[in-house]
């Protein structure tokens, strides 16, 4: 019990010990002169390890190991430069993705229509789960990565990227605390009995990902115009979701939809298919909000929009950061400034 009341910050320290002595809090292989650490060994995402585990560094330590494993096994940073823009694209309609919306403490909004995992898009997932998983990053020949390597390089553009943006945002309530977390929302207003069943692998290597290499990214996942049979189908599908995960849905019908979603957000960041002022559709680029914009001094030939394709923060010698747009167009490796992130960010 001492550990559990320990003062966050000693656990912390002691979490860290116990990377450092396994050579887990160097900088990782993959990673490109001036990239950002934040989303891998920060000490939020070490605190992130610390609460899935109830503050117990030992027990952290082992799941910290298996995705650090898994990480290098798998190079996911690598992979995260050289994927091509159409992969990457796939795949983020494929999970809940950013809005450009954050809630009222400042947590990012990401959004799914399940209509979009149909019978055709769950055939085209599965070849990729079917892709060897010796993936040579070497090669000259060009890169497919399998279904795991692309979940974990969409989750890492919220931990590596979206989540450390809303974090230096000062426009929220708690400024000074890291944001860590996301709110999800899934239109369920499509889901048949059949797809559900579709939808059982799907959903099993999902909640693995996320349970062992993202940890704790989840606020609350809000289900909205569930159809009155959705009980049948959450009895059987929550059979293939971890259980912390399972824990933070929170079911709603069409009449309660909104007034659930509006606890949380202001009306026009919810999503028009619950009566909310913004028109999402599944795989759009994210709609920034004016927080967001503001906080940006765009160089991409004025554009004031995030492009296609993965996102990361670099950082130079004197601390202004930079938004990268990396991946690979045609073969081509890409690494194009957008913005820079004012250091004078308004409240």
């Amino acid at each position: 019990m001492g550990e559990l009341t320990t003062d966050p910050s000693t656990v912390l320290e002691t979490f860290k010990g116990l990377i450092a002595a396994e050579g887990l809090l160097a900088r990782r292989e993959g990673l490109q002169a001036g990239d950002v650490e934040d989303g891998i060994t920060d000490d939020p995402t070490l605190l992130r390890y610390l609460e899935a585990r109830q503050m117990n560094p030992k027990a952290a330590l082992k799941q910290f190991q298996e995705a650090a494993k898994f990480q290098a096994d798998r190079h996911i940073l690598r992979l995260y430069d050289l994927i091509s823009m159409e992969h990457y694209e796939e795949t983020r309609k494929l999970y809940p993705h950013w809005t450009g919306r954050r809630d009222r403490r400042g947590q990012p909004i990401l959004a799914l229509d399940v209509a979009h995992l149909n019978a055709s898009t769950m055939t085209a997932w599965r070849k990729t789960r079917d892709i060897s998983r010796h993936t040579e990053i070497n090669s000259p020949d060009p890169i497919i990565p399998d279904m795991e390597q692309r979940a974990a390089i969409h989750f890492d553009s919220l931990t590596r990227f979206v989540l450390p943006l809303c974090s230096a945002m000062r426009d929220r309530p708690d400024p000074t605390t890291p944001i860590t977390k996301s709110i999800y929302i899934v239109d369920a207003s499509a889901l048949s009995l059949k797809q559900a069943w579709d939808l059982r692998d799907f959903a099993r290597d999902i909640s693995w990902i996320l349970a062992t290499c993202y940890p704790e990214t989840i606020d609350r996942i809000i289900v909205g115009n569930a159809p009155f049979y959705f009980a049948k189908i959450w009895a059987f599908m929550k059979n293939f979701v971890e259980p912390m995960t399972a824990d933070k849905l929170v079911i709603t019908k069409s009449a309660d939809a909104y007034a659930t979603m509006a606890e949380h957000m202001e009306h026009q960041d919810i999503p028009s298919q619950f009566g909310g002022g913004f028109q999402f559709t599944n795989g759009m680029l994210p709609d920034l909000d004016e927080g967001i914009r503001q906080a940006l001094r765009w160089t991409s030939g004025g554009k004031e929009a995030f492009p296609q394709g993965p996102l990361k923060w670099t950082e130079d010698d004197n601390g202004q950061r930079r938004a990268i747009a990396t991946g690979s167009i045609d073969g081509r490796e890409r690494s194009e400034e957008i913005a820079l992130l004012s250091q004078e960010l308004p409240n």
